[in-house]
């Protein structure tokens, strides 16, 4: 009796387990992405419905910063996010010893050498000043623009988180000591005259097209991996939320939006 006993509270204990797992699977429908500038929120909005009709909710984190949103999918806290370009993930990885992982480039941001008097590289003053991001990552990006422009060349053929210290030749004798953060170089483009920054901060400015871009930013090997991309973690990157998820975010209706309201600032990386 006891021995009888013993096994069917065992079978039931077993059962419970296994409904719970099964239940626990059922209610994992959500799919939380952070963002944190335009368009990637839009993006997301415009396939909210299509992951909807595919059994998953989206919840939409806003943030103000690029720190944040990888620590919390550091932690688990998001499913992914769309952020970053993959050498600004993998500076942040080695700086928080996370393994977080760029599963699929969105757009290619343009990135260009504005200037308000001159219009050609030629024209620009042997000593000028070019105003910059204050950022590693922006800082290196412009240097690197400059030299496919032809106005630098570096070290050991460096490519990637240049510093002026792998400035081989500098015809020009170009000065990068005005640097200022990404988000404040239109302002300070106005008192300069000429930096390197991307359309979207620049919107302030209200140019038109080409419009003041002396130079802008050639797709090769280097700049691929500066595209704005879908990141999540290694532990859920196969999953099938992750997967549903980079479906529709690489659908024709995403390519059309991006080529449609987004092409004065960028190009579909898909």
């Amino acid at each position: 009796m006891k021995r009888s006993l013993l096994i069917l509270i065992i079978l039931v204990v077993s059962i419970s387990l296994v409904g719970c797992g099964q239940t626990e699977s059922e209610l994992d429908n959500e799919i939380s992405v952070g963002v944190s500038f335009f368009p990637m929120k839009d993006i997301l909005l415009l396939v909210e419905d299509d992951l909807k009709e595919d059994g998953y909710d989206l919840i939409i984190e806003e943030f103000s910063d690029y720190q944040t949103p990888n620590n919390l999918l550091k932690d688990g806290e998001l499913d992914a996010n769309m952020i970053q370009h993959d050498y600004f993930l993998q500076l942040f990885n080695e700086s928080n010893d996370a393994s977080l992982e760029t599963i699929q480039p969105l757009y290619h941001a343009t990135f260009a050498l504005y200037s308000k008097d001159y219009t050609s590289l030629e024209e620009i003053p042997d000593g000028t000043s070019i105003t910059v991001s204050d950022d590693a990552t922006n800082f290196g990006r412009s240097l690197y623009l400059l030299g496919q422009a032809g106005l630098l060349t570096f070290k050991d053929g460096k490519t990637v988180n240049l510093t002026v210290d792998d400035i081989e030749s500098n015809p020009k004798n170009l000065k990068f000591d005005d640097q200022v953060p990404l988000t404040s170089l239109a302002q300070r483009y106005t008192e300069t005259g000429i930096a390197v920054m991307y359309p979207t901060y620049a919107k302030s400015l209200e140019l038109v097209g080409d419009e003041e871009r002396l130079y802008v930013e050639k797709q090769d090997e280097v700049t691929e991996g500066y595209a704005i991309s879908l990141v999540s973690r290694d532990d859920n990157k196969d999953s099938e939320k992750i997967e549903t998820l980079i479906k529709h975010l690489t659908s024709d209706e995403v390519r059309t939006f991006l080529i449609d309201e987004y092409s004065w600032a960028s190009s579909p990386a898909f």
